[in-house]
């Protein structure tokens, strides 16, 4: 679910936007992109007022799911399995998909991005996406990205 946030910051958008983050945000000015952690500071900083851009706005102000009537749900950790029930469900015929590498890399990355925050930091995001966590059955348990 946070990866949400991951992609979220690699679509940062508008100059003016990355300016602020980095003027309210940066400890040690330097030149150089906003950095994940940066980012996390905005997100969490009670200053911010949702609405979120719609790379990092959650679901629930996003898509309204609970207008719509869902029969099934599929998650990204277990996208290799959601996605062949769903092909072979229709019928398709479909060699692999998608490239379990891909799937690999992303998780990977996540794990990389949220080695850097602190229990706080994660905690506070994990409210943020608290309801979304929820309607898409993961668990807010996040101790495997605190070290």
């Amino acid at each position: 679910m946070l990866s949400r946030v991951c992609r979220g910051y690699q679509y940062l958008p508008a100059l003016r936007l990355r300016n602020y983050i980095k003027s309210k945000y940066r400890v040690v000015q330097h030149k150089g992109s906003v950095t994940f952690t940066e980012f996390v500071h905005y997100l969490i900083d009670p200053r911010t007022r949702p609405p979120y851009n719609v790379h990092w706005r959650t679901f629930q102000k996003s898509c309204y799911p609970c207008e719509v009537q869902y029969n099934f749900i599929g998650h990204y950790e277990t996208l290799a399995e959601d996605s062949n029930y769903v092909i072979n469900m229709f019928g398709f015929r479909v060699r692999q998909f998608p490239r379990l590498n891909i799937l690999y890399k992303s998780y990977r990355r996540v794990i990389e991005m949220f080695a850097n925050l602190t229990e706080t930091e994660i905690n506070r995001l994990v409210e943020i996406y608290r309801i979304d966590f929820d309607l898409f059955g993961y668990s807010a348990n996040l101790s495997h990205f605190i070290s």
